[in-house]
């Protein structure tokens, strides 16, 4: 990898982190206005990232990559936001007979910035799905795409940034 790339990945995660920092737990209506972005760009953008992915791949069927990649990623942000607000709400869990009369209390927190490496057999899934979960927990996400699949990756750097 040559220094200037590694420079500016290093300087994205810098700033991933600093952003994290400034807002360690976002609220529903960020994390939900993240996922709907996601939904948006998908919708938006599907019939071009199915002829970059036609491109990359040099035979793949329209309907493929409408329907592998695409589809599955806008049902995932569907999901996502259909149960965000119980995944972020804390839980109650059984106390141990020790800590007897105290009550324990599940409360996710986001961890930082996820790193996602994506392969290229469905490049837009594949990188999207997990960036979906990991904004629905409050994280930031630094995706690599494949670089087996330069038209898909270079539209998706357009369209996520």
């Amino acid at each position: 990898m040559d220094t200037a790339l590694q420079e500016r990945l290093h300087l994205a995660l810098l700033n991933q982190r600093r952003a994290f920092e400034a807002e360690r737990m976002p609220s529903y209506e960020v994390r939900r206005d993240r996922l709907e972005r996601v939904l948006k760009m998908t919708r938006q953008h599907g019939e071009a990232l199915a002829a970059a992915m036609a491109q990359d791949f040099g035979h793949r069927a329209r309907q493929e990559s409408l329907l592998a990649d695409l589809f599955t990623v806008e049902s995932g942000a569907r999901h996502a936001l259909k149960k965000l607000r119980r995944w972020m709400k804390p839980r109650r869990v059984a106390t141990p007979l020790h800590f007897l009369p105290g009550r324990n209390v599940l409360m996710r927190q986001p961890l930082g910035v996820v790193g996602i490496v994506s392969p290229w057999n469905y490049p837009y899934y594949l990188a999207m799905e997990p960036a979906i979960a990991a904004l629905a927990a409050g994280n930031r996400v630094l995706i690599k795409p494949s670089e087996l699949t330069p038209a898909t990756s270079e539209l998706m750097a357009r369209i996520v940034t």
